[in-house]
């Protein structure tokens, strides 16, 4: 698959594409971070990229409806352990905050 073809599925239709086993997901994951190194420079949008964090997690036995399907998260209330996050504050970039523990949100996303 071209980043080309990638573009053209929303997170339904990707999921679809793993579910029926058309696509692997650490395919999709490389075109996504590709998609992302050629749009984040003018765009800024993603700070922390966690590449290797995906990496490893895509490697794992993944379900849920959307098992395997790339997405970004917003750095607010959404926290990995050990993954600095500012909630968009300067203050807390400048510390910088590490949290200890993952939001519940996060945990529920990796146990789907």
């Amino acid at each position: 698959m071209k980043i080309q073809e990638y573009m053209q599925y929303d997170g339904l239709g990707l999921a679809h594409l793993i579910k029926n086993k058309q696509v692997q997901a650490s395919e999709l994951l490389e075109l996504a971070i590709q998609r992302v190194e050629i749009a984040n420079p003018e765009l800024n949008a993603i700070i922390i990229p966690m590449y290797e964090y995906a990496q490893k997690r895509v490697k794992l036995d993944l379900n849920g409806p959307f098992a395997g399907v790339p997405f970004l998260v917003k750095d607010l209330f959404q926290e990995y352990k050990g993954i600095p996050t500012s909630y968009g504050c300067q203050a807390l970039k400048k510390l910088p905050y590490i949290p200890e523990f993952n939001a519940e949100i996060v945990n529920r996303w990796e146990n789907t």
